[in-house]
């Protein structure tokens, strides 16, 4: 090997290095999600029960009713890491997650033996485009889980060895336990059955015409124990009540930012755009029509520009359509990864993250402090120590919070919208806005303690009106009980 060989290796790993480090740098940060805390909460809960919840504890609303916990996996989890390591565990966990979602994306580009240039850049952009979805929510197991997926598929459809698909029931086995989005992994299995179907039976196609070499017998098989894996559950068929539940609400994409549409006002949804349209053009381009990669493609676009927080999913797929492109490239910029490349890419990502961890002042004091700025640490400290009660009455985005700092007092909203419904969900926002009626809202009206965030116009109102009573302030929160309600002696 020459040293100008060794040179362009180096500098391929170079980039392989901070590629994988898109990923990992933008999950390297403080803890800002509102849904992490009831999840811990649930989390702690089924710890101390050694069972999962069949109905609601948290909130004033929902208590007692049907309620489940269908991350229950990904919340005894994250509460082990929570328990043990702090804050500083569920960053680290977020970043792990990252670049185990970024090999995973690889794997399924490096399918199409890209030049390096066109590869890299195709996977930068990917990972790019996941940014707003690398939080430590259960979804990311999804994005892990989809991204495994469609290499299974997209395996079998170019090496016709039906007997990887016996991969899959084990994945949905563990998908049904952490998310609920496994759904859209069932449907990604639906679509490529349909597939078969169609191109065998509906078509006319033989076989051999397809090279679908795999049997059908074999295929519904494992179709089959993809679908009874996900009843393997301590909710065996009520795993779905949740699917259902969500499916029904239309109220939620109105009223909260993450489900609105892209509005292309930032460079991700830009990605999104570009990497559908590239997709789209690789089907084009293939002389070989394929019912299963259009109908995935559509299906995954229909999401994503449905609700934002959403676009994963169409960025896998179109990570995967997109491999499938059949142009014929050189063969001499291709990469090839050796065992001393991959080591020297794992430290050199592990080592810029530990240097980056020090640059961003990753540590528990910092990350306590980010949370502080955030969410009502000091408001809910105060109620603890005075010993208020509820009702309470609380924004959405506190919620979750509440429920973790405040055991005892039940919340009025949080963030499991299909528990509280749509119409719940758009009066308390609408109150909190200070719309007109805010004043006659009934549950604002009977709450004896409000947490209200600074910034809120019904935080405004509050301060006027002589029917509620102002008991502390800091820069993030202001705490109210009703004027008639004395703290308990």
């Amino acid at each position: 090997m020459t040293l100008l060989d060794k040179e362009k290796i180096a500098r391929r790993t170079l980039m392989w290095v901070l590629i994988y480090l898109v990923p990992a740098y933008q999950a390297l940060l403080p803890i800002e999600d509102p849904d992490i805390w009831w999840h811990l909460r649930t989390g702690q809960w089924i710890v101390e029960n050694h069972a999962v919840p069949f109905q609601d504890y948290f909130s004033a609303y929902g208590m007692g009713k049907t309620w489940i916990a269908y991350s229950w996996l990904f919340e005894v989890f994250v509460y082990s890491i929570f328990s043990r390591f702090g804050l500083t565990g569920l960053v680290l966990f977020n970043v792990g997650m990252s670049l185990l979602i970024a090999i995973a994306i690889h794997q399924l580009i490096r399918r199409a033996g890209f030049p390096f240039l066109l590869e890299a850049v195709l996977l930068a952009v990917c990972l790019a485009s996941l940014k707003p979805n690398l939080s430590p929510r259960p979804w990311l197991f999804s994005i892990l889980f989809l991204a495994l997926e469609l290499c299974v598929l997209f395996g079998v459809r170019r090496s016709w060895n039906p007997r990887v698909l016996f991969l899959l029931p084990p994945l949905f086995l563990l998908w049904a336990n952490l998310h609920i989005q496994f759904v859209y992994g069932l449907g990604v299995v639906g679509l490529f059955v349909l597939d078969r179907v169609i191109t065998r039976y509906w078509l006319g196609h033989s076989p051999q015409d397809q090279n679908l070499t795999y049997s059908n017998t074999l295929l519904g098989s494992v179709t089959a124990l993809c679908i009874l894996a996900t009843f393997a559950n301590p909710y065996r068929h009520l795993i779905y009540q949740p699917v259902f539940e969500y499916a029904a609400q239309s109220g939620a994409f109105d009223n909260i930012a993450e489900l609105h549409p892209m509005f292309f006002r930032s460079l991700r949804d830009w990605f999104v755009l570009l990497l559908l349209g590239a997709a789209a053009f690789s089907l084009g381009w293939q002389r070989r029509w394929s019912i299963f990669t259009f109908a995935l493609l559509m299906t995954s676009a229909f999401f994503a520009f449905r609700a934002r927080r959403d676009a994963w999913f169409v960025v896998i797929v179109a990570a995967a359509v997109i491999a499938e492109w059949d142009i014929v490239f050189p063969t001499r910029d291709r990469i090839r990864f050796t065992k001393g490349m991959i080591v020297t890419i794992v430290l050199g990502c592990l080592a810029t993250l530990y240097g980056l961890s020090f640059l961003r002042n990753i540590s528990e004091g910092t990350l306590e402090k980010a949370v502080e700025s955030r969410f009502p640490v000091g408001a809910a400290k105060f109620v603890r120590a005075r010993g208020y009660q509820g009702p309470l009455y609380n924004h959405l985005d506190w919620g979750g919070y509440l429920i973790w700092e405040l055991p005892d007092v039940p919340v009025a909203m949080d963030g499991r919208t299909n528990l509280h419904g749509d119409e719940r969900l758009g009066k308390s926002l609408r109150t909190w806005e200070g719309a007109q009626g805010w004043d006659t809202d009934p549950e604002l009206l009977s709450a004896r303690l409000i947490l209200a965030e600074k910034r809120r116009p019904l935080t405004a109102l509050l301060r006027k009106d002589s029917r509620f009573r102002l008991v502390y302030e800091d820069g993030t929160a202001v705490v109210f009980t009703a004027a008639v309600t004395d703290p308990p002696s």
